[in-house]
């Protein structure tokens, strides 16, 4: 009886366990944030007192940070001054150490803050590269703050020095990115009690000759060295090594600007199809013999590999030949004088160029009984001289370039028997080249030029001695080509990988059907003293 009252009273406190718990747990669940048993819930006057003291407490934390980046600025902004003092009295010292020893006609300048060379030049009416060639600049980009500069060209060669120096902008402190969230916050939401958010300071420091200014970005651009440009300053010594690979489908093969003769030209062979390849790597020197005048020269190795389809005129058989050459080519120098200093007037230079029959010229290859040629030739076989002048007119960003010279081909008398007939004279012909086109500075490092090129060759003409079968006398005939006209568009770019390299890369599609199909040239100018 004991044990099942003990049931029974053990059975109605589980029953009122399931009854009361749920409701306990509905009770605690619906409880707000913020309330107890021992804490009611806040009144709304009480939340908002409560969130304004976080708020102060906040404002009081930025305002404290914000003291602290004035105080950071201002102790940089004086020593920035500081600096820009005494750079610029450093400068004044050496701008009358060295103003003795300039030469009569030329001045002495201190360069100051945020100044730029094309600034400098401009105001003291000199060219931003006669400039550089004075100073020895390798680069605008290498202008600094306090730097003497020779002014070439001013009056009485006095010592420029300014008296004073307006204080550089202050730099600014950035706050670490924490502070920085939480500094627009408050720019955003100003705390009560204030009108508008705190003034930061956001001016930035210029880099002298670094970020020109607006509108006076002067190009540096390195324009095809086939037309030219502003010399090489003086005593500066540059390696150009140069591959240029060519592609032709056409009889009348034109190498290098000059015509290579072969049997086809001669009346040998009648050709069907032709397929030329060249392949030349050069290497060249560039040196500044003065402030004007520039010397180079160029000495090419070549390879070349011919596939020549045709017929025999002497006995009408048709052939296949695959003619290869490879050896030295035609070595040429030239010389350069700039005539103006572009100002007020484009740059205008006078080119002299000339090559020498140094390769295996067209008559000295062998040939067979026929009279066609075993191997190519890797030279022309004639000297041939150019006069040309250039003109570049450089306008933001862009730099226009022109080109005109009068290429002369000399004969020559090669006496050398082709087959049945005997070569006594052969006159290439004189041509007139002329070529335009523009480049376009990307930025400080990369350029790219546009331009087109044409060459109008005059008749060449072949003296040829035969012999009559029938009468036995001996025949002079002379042979003449035609005129013909070889032009090309060009496209081409230059990277500026330091002070001392630069890579360019040429490439040229025929424009008329005696020009070769294709022309690709990969340069790298090096610079080996200065």
């Amino acid at each position: 009886m004991k044990g099942r009252r003990s049931f029974r009273a053990t059975a109605l406190a589980a029953t009122a366990l399931t009854v009361i718990a749920p409701c306990a747990i509905a009770q605690t669940t619906d409880q707000p944030a913020g309330e107890t048993r021992l804490a009611p819930k806040p009144t709304l006057e009480e939340e908002l007192v409560r969130i304004r003291d976080m708020m102060a407490v906040q404002s009081m934390r930025l305002e404290e940070a914000e003291q602290t980046i004035k105080r950071l600025n201002g102790l940089v902004g004086q020593q920035a001054a500081r600096i820009g003092t005494l750079e610029t009295e450093l400068g004044m010292k050496k701008a009358a150490a060295i103003a003795p020893s300039v030469s009569a006609g030329h001045g002495v300048y201190v360069v100051q803050a945020g100044e730029t060379l094309y600034r400098i030049a401009l105001n003291n009416g000199v060219s931003v590269e006669r400039l550089m060639r004075e100073n020895r600049i390798r680069t605008p980009q290498s202008l600094k703050a306090g730097q003497t500069l020779i002014i070439p060209g001013a009056s009485g060669g006095s010592t420029t020095i300014v008296a004073t120096e307006p204080p550089p902008p202050t730099p600014s402190f950035s706050p670490p990115p924490a502070e920085r969230r939480v500094a627009s916050a408050i720019a955003a939401a100003p705390p009560p009690g204030s009108a508008q958010g705190p003034e930061t300071p956001s001016a930035t420091p210029e880099e002298v000759g670094v970020r020109p200014e607006e509108g006076l970005n002067e190009p540096y651009l390195a324009l095809a060295s086939d037309v030219g440009g502003i010399l090489t300053p003086r005593g500066t010594l540059f390696f150009e090594p140069e591959l240029d690979y060519s592609h032709s489908s056409e009889n009348r093969f034109f190498f290098s600007g000059t015509e290579i003769i072969d049997a086809i030209l001669i009346g040998v062979i009648e050709a069907t199809d032709t397929d030329r390849m060249s392949l030349v790597a050069r290497g060249g020197l560039r040196y500044g013999l003065t402030d004007r005048l520039e010397l180079d020269g160029k000495v090419p190795f070549v390879y070349r590999d011919d596939r020549v389809s045709g017929v025999a005129l002497d006995d009408g058989t048709e052939f296949v030949r695959d003619q290869r050459g490879a050896g030295l080519g035609d070595i040429e120098v030239g010389l350069h004088y700039q005539l103006t200093d572009g100002v007020g007037f484009p740059y205008a230079v006078a080119n002299l160029r000339a090559k020498a029959p140094t390769g295996e010229g067209p008559f000295d290859v062998d040939r067979n009984a026929a009279g066609v040629e075993l191997d190519a030739a890797t030279g022309s076989g004639f000297w041939t001289v150019e006069p040309s002048i250039t003109a570049i007119l450089p306008t933001d960003p862009a730099v226009f370039y022109a080109n005109l010279g009068y290429q002369m081909n000399f004969a020559v008398s090669p006496d050398e028997r082709v087959g049945a007939a005997l070569v006594r004279e052969y006159d290439p012909g004189d041509a007139i080249r002329a070529s335009l086109g523009v480049g376009l500075a990307l930025n400080e490092r990369l350029s790219l030029n546009f331009g087109y090129d044409q060459s109008q060759f005059f008749r060449t003409s072949l003296l040829i001695e035969t012999i009559d079968t029938t009468s036995g006398a001996v025949l002079l005939t002379r042979a003449r080509q035609p005129r013909v006209t070889v032009g090309s568009f060009g496209i081409g770019g230059s990277y500026f990988v330091n002070d001392r390299l630069r890579l360019t890369l040429n490439t040229s599609i025929g424009a008329t059907d005696e020009a070769p199909d294709m022309r690709l040239i990969l340069r790298a100018q090096m610079k080996l003293a200065d």
